[in-house]
């Protein structure tokens, strides 16, 4: 039985396709968990070109998203890019309310997300 002040866990994935560093997000993003996440961009994504597949994201507030257009900038800025795949509704949401779903790059699944091959998003 899970303690009832657990917080859910973040599960984080790791592979790449078609030259896409894909890292497959799973649980709750929050304060408690983005230092997971931070230090698994970090080991990970050595190119620029990344995808956070969220489909298993059920939640993330502002220390998620920060931490999301900290990564979306990073890359740009090294000309690469950071795409979002499979956003859940709330996840979508809160990029809604943030005003950043414009900036960011939403993709509906992994596999659009990393269609083009990075050869060719060059």
């Amino acid at each position: 039985m899970a303690k009832g002040t657990a917080t859910m866990e973040l599960n984080v994935g790791s592979e790449v396709q078609r030259g896409w560093r894909v890292l497959a997000v799973a649980g709750e993003l929050d304060i408690d968990t983005v230092p997971l996440l931070s230090a698994r961009l970090d080991e990970d994504v050595t190119g620029a070109h990344a995808v956070l597949d969220l489909a298993g994201l059920a939640f993330m507030d502002s220390t998620g998203l920060a931490l999301v257009l900290d990564w979306h900038r990073r890359l740009a800025e090294a000309g690469g890019q950071l795409r979002i795949a499979a956003a859940q509704a709330p996840v979508r949401r809160l990029f809604e309310l943030a005003d950043v779903a414009e900036v960011l790059s939403l993709h509906e699944s992994v596999d659009v997300a990393v269609q083009e091959a990075v050869d060719s998003a060059r």
